[in-house]
């Protein structure tokens, strides 16, 4: 006796997710972001803790 399980696709995971290019371009958008961010940015707490690292860069102003 030959059992046969089948099993219900209630979802498609394929069309779940973006395709490759497009994850990839929401990363490097998000990465962006958050070195804009921290690198460039005027807020006095986030400014200070990189402060060192903004000057050994040489090519974000600063001062």
């Amino acid at each position: 006796m030959s059992h046969k399980f089948e099993h219900e696709k209630k979802y498609n995971v394929k069309n779940m997710f973006f395709s490759l290019p497009a994850q990839l371009a929401a990363v490097l958008f998000l990465a962006g972001i958050v070195l804009y961010t921290t690198l460039f940015s005027g807020y006095a707490p986030v400014h200070d803790s990189l402060h060192e690292l903004r000057h050994a860069l040489m090519f974000i102003p600063c001062h």
